[in-house]
């Protein structure tokens, strides 16, 4: 007895050319689909002043929380430095903008370093923006600073508010609001993770 397959050219499934032509024909529809969908977002004002003001203050979270990570609480009787407050901290010796954060931590190499994250608020005409100004050295003398622009398009009339957060008498996190031109207000949180908190 012999069998009789049923149906025909359907049940062969797809050519290869007939898949090839689905997938740019899909492929073309997705492009425009989300070519559509940016040209509505950007053009919305609310949503537009978000999303710059959001991408402003990445790079202001990424590299605060990096820091942190390596600056132990600030004790200011220990060369270890940690994170500082203080209007005129600035060991890296940059006459621009005024202290925001100012960090330091010691790393051992071929000889122990001391690394610094100055974190600098600096007005220009009607709006400011966060610099991070770094350097490194043995003992008093550091390497001349070099600096990264973390933040654009803040509010000149409203510096940053900053909220130090302590275990007894040390910092051991920081909080950053910063109002946007735009008149928004974004908060940073941050806080030190250094392996001595919690291996002693």
């Amino acid at each position: 007895m012999s069998c009789r397959r049923r149906g025909g050219r359907s049940d062969r499934g797809f050519t290869l050319i007939e898949v090839l032509v689905v997938i740019s024909v899909l492929g073309t529809i997705m492009s425009a689909l989300a070519l559509a969908f940016v040209a509505i977002v950007r053009t919305t004002p609310g949503t537009e002043t978000r999303i710059d003001d959001a991408r402003s203050t990445r790079g202001l979270a990424t590299w605060l929380s990096h820091d942190t990570t390596s600056a132990p609480p600030y004790l200011p009787e220990q060369a270890a430095g940690g994170i500082d407050l203080s209007p005129g901290a600035n060991d890296c010796g940059v006459a621009v903008g005024d202290n925001i954060v100012h960090l330091t931590w010691l790393e051992d190499g071929f000889s122990t370093k001391t690394y610094v994250a100055n974190y600098r608020y600096v007005v220009d005409g009607d709006q400011a923006r966060v610099v991070r100004y770094t350097c490194a050295g043995n003992g008093a003398v550091f390497s001349a600073p070099s600096s990264i622009n973390l933040t654009s398009g803040l509010a000149a009339s409203t510096p940053p508010v900053i909220t130090p957060n302590y275990v007894g008498t040390e910092v051991v996190s920081v909080d950053l609001l910063l109002t946007a031109a735009s008149g928004s207000t974004v908060l940073i949180e941050t806080g030190s993770r250094n392996p001595v908190e919690f291996y002693p």
